[in-house]
Parts: C-alpha cells; sequence; structure tokens
C-alpha cells in the first residue's frame, strides 16, 4: 500500500531524517563531527584533530556513547549506536542528528540497523561557553572578555 504525503509528515521522509552521515569514499576522511538537535535551531562542530576517544555502555534498555574531544565531550543516547562506533574508528563519521520521537518508533519497531538517536548533550553547553566569552561566567566577576576556565 502506498504511503500518503500525510503519513510522510508524520513519520518524516528516510532521506530527511538520516540519524548520521559519513563519508564514503575509501580514501576520505572526516573533519569535523557536527551534531544537530531535532528542533533544527542548534548545531555545533567538533573538530576531529582534538578526538580523545570514547566510552560506549549498554543498559539493556538505552546505550550511551560518550566522545571526548579536547576540553568538550558529547553524550549520545539510543540504539544500535554500535553504526556510530565503527565509522569513528574508520574516522569517517561527519554528523550525528537528534531524532524526532515519530522517526524513534517507527525505526525501534522495525530494526533496519540504522542508529536511532534519542538524545544529544554536549558538555559545556554553548551557553556556557558564550557567558565566559562575554565574561559572565563565574570565573570572571570583573565583567571583562575572558578565557574559558581549564
Amino acid at each position: 500500500m502506498p504511503e500518503s504525503k500525510f503519513l510522510k509528515k508524520i513519520i518524516g521522509d528516510d532521506d530527511e531524517q538520516k540519524a548520521f552521515t559519513s563519508e564514503r569514499q575509501h580514501t576520505a576522511q572526516a573533519f569535523t563531527l557536527h551534531i544537530e538537535w531535532k528542533d533544527g535551531r542548534r548545531t555545533e562542530g567538533f573538530a576531529w584533530a582534538h578526538y580523545l576517544g570514547y566510552r560506549w555502555t549498554d543498559n539493556s534498555d538505552t546505550e550511551k556513547l560518550v566522545l571526548i574531544f579536547g576540553e568538550r565531550a558529547i553524550e549520545i543516547e539510543g540504539h544500535n549506536l554500535g553504526v556510530l562506533v565503527d565509522d569513528i574508528r574508520e574516522g569517517k563519521l561527519n554528523s550525528i542528528k537528534e531524532l524526532p520521537s515519530s522517526r524513534q518508533m517507527l525505526l525501534k519497531a522495525n530494526p533496519t540497523g540504522e542508529p536511532v538517536i534519542s538524545a544529544i548533550r554536549s558538555f559545556p553547553d554553548l551557553d556556557e561557553i558564550l557567558m565566559e566569552i562575554k565574561g559572565e561566567g563565574d570565573g570572571n566577576k570583573g565583567g571583562h572578555a575572558g578565557r574559558i576556565q581549564r
């Protein structure tokens, strides 16, 4: 039975809702990992040159993947995160996108091997970094722009 346009709007188009992208060429290497939240209003980039390592845990109901980039970290929650780990090891992971709940349910109900990314968090988050740059952080009472505390 062909899907209606209404159903595609609710569930989302497969091409638009891909949870991750990676370099497809065998000799290509990703230089930056971009993370995007499901609201579409926030994105951050992490240079692979600052990558230190990862920790992948499985608590039976959800998996958690933590990536460390210098003084920052990304925490990813979801299912089938091994696909992301493989692309990280090969140096091909370009982007990670938090999926809307409707797409998450569809992928969980019909496992395709694609990662299901339910939540992304970055530490320190962009607001904290901006406050430090503007000199509004706890470490800088004078109100002058300063460095981020390390």
